[in-house]
C-alpha cells in the first residue's frame, strides 16, 4: 500500500495515527536517498581531481595540453679536415740563375758609332752592367770578374744585343754556366791599347769578346782543350741569327758558320770576337 493511501486512512482514524504514518514515510525517503547522494558526490570529486592537477601545472583550467614532441638529439658535427697545402714546384737546380732573373738597369742613351772599328770613336756610349741574366763580365787582364768600368761601353744596339743573348742563354740552357763577356770599347771609344791586353779594333762601340763555353760548367778562362763544342756552336748560331756581321774564331776550334761572317783568326782560341753592323751605316 502506498504512503498516500496509508495517510488517507490515518486521517480518517485519528491525528496521532496520521503523524505516525508521515514520520515513517519521511524516514523511508531519507534512507532511500542517502546512498545515491554519496555516490553522486564522489563522482563529482573524482571528476575534479584531474582538472585540479592540470591547473597546478600552469595549464589552463579545463583544457588538456598535449605532451611536447621529443626534440631529436643534434647530429655530431664532424671535425674539419685539415687543409692540405698546395704543392709547390720544386726549386730549379740552378738557384744562381733564379737570383738574376731581372734585367739589370741600364742608362740608355742615343749613342752613335763614329768612324770604323779600327779607327773611330763612340758618342754617348752605353755601359753594359757587370752582370745580368745568363751573363757576367770579366777583365781580360786578370781573367776574373767583373769587367773594368773603362772597358765595357758600347752602342745601345750592342748592349741590347748582349742583354738579349744572356736572357736567351739563361732560358734555353739554365743548367749551364753563364756566358763570359770581355771587352767592348772605352767610354768614348778610340784607340784601345793596354795595359796588359789591347785591341786593334774595339774603337767605336760595335765589337765585343765572348768566352767559349766550358764543358765542365766552370765560369773561367777556356781554350781548345776545355771548351764545349756543341754549346759554343749554339752561341755562334744565335749571334749569326741576330745579325752579327763578323764572328772571329781561333784556328784550333771546331766551329762553323756562314762564309764571310764566321772566320778563323789567330789568337782567338779562347774567345769569340763578335761585331754588329752599324745601324746608321758608315759615317
Amino acid at each position: 500500500m502506498s504512503s498516500r493511501t496509508l495517510r488517507r486512512e490515518a486521517l480518517h482514524c485519528c491525528p496521532a495515527c496520521a503523524a505516525s504514518v508521515g514520520a515513517r514515510a519521511r524516514s523511508r525517503r531519507r534512507t532511500a536517498r542517502g546512498p545515491w547522494a554519496w555516490l553522486a558526490l564522489l563522482a563529482v570529486v573524482a571528476a575534479l581531481v584531474p582538472v585540479a592537477a592540470m591547473d597546478g601545472e600552469g595549464g589552463e583550467v579545463g583544457v588538456a595540453h598535449a605532451a611536447p614532441a621529443p626534440v631529436p638529439a643534434p647530429s655530431p658535427v664532424p671535425a674539419p679536415r685539415p687543409q692540405r697545402e698546395p704543392e709547390r714546384p720544386a726549386p730549379a737546380a740552378d738557384t744562381a740563375a733564379q737570383q738574376r732573373e731581372a734585367r739589370p738597369r741600364v742608362e740608355w742613351r742615343d749613342s752613335r758609332a763614329l768612324g770604323s772599328p779600327n779607327g773611330g770613336s763612340l758618342e754617348n756610349g752605353v755601359r753594359l752592367p757587370a752582370e745580368g741574366p745568363g751573363y757576367y763580365t770579366y777583365d781580360p787582364a786578370s781573367q776574373r770578374p767583373p769587367g773594368s768600368a773603362e772597358r765595357t761601353w758600347g752602342t745601345a744596339l750592342l748592349v741590347r744585343e748582349l742583354l738579349d743573348l744572356g736572357e736567351w742563354w739563361a732560358r734555353t740552357h739554365p743548367a749551364q754556366p753563364r756566358l763570359g763577356i770581355g771587352d767592348l770599347s772605352r767610354q768614348a771609344g778610340g784607340p784601345f791599347t793596354g795595359p796588359v791586353v789591347g785591341h786593334a779594333s774595339h774603337q767605336n762601340g760595335l765589337d765585343v769578346d765572348i768566352r767559349l763555353v766550358r764543358r765542365d760548367g766552370a765560369e773561367s778562362g777556356t781554350g781548345a782543350d776545355t771548351y764545349d763544342r756543341a754549346l759554343t756552336q749554339a752561341v755562334v748560331d744565335r749571334l749569326v741569327a741576330r745579325g752579327a756581321s763578323l764572328v772571329l774564331i781561333g784556328p784550333s776550334l771546331d766551329l762553323r758558320g756562314p762564309a764571310g761572317v764566321v772566320m778563323r783568326w789567330p789568337n782567338h782560341d779562347d774567345h769569340l770576337h763578335v761585331r754588329f753592323a752599324d745601324p746608321d751605316g758608315p759615317n
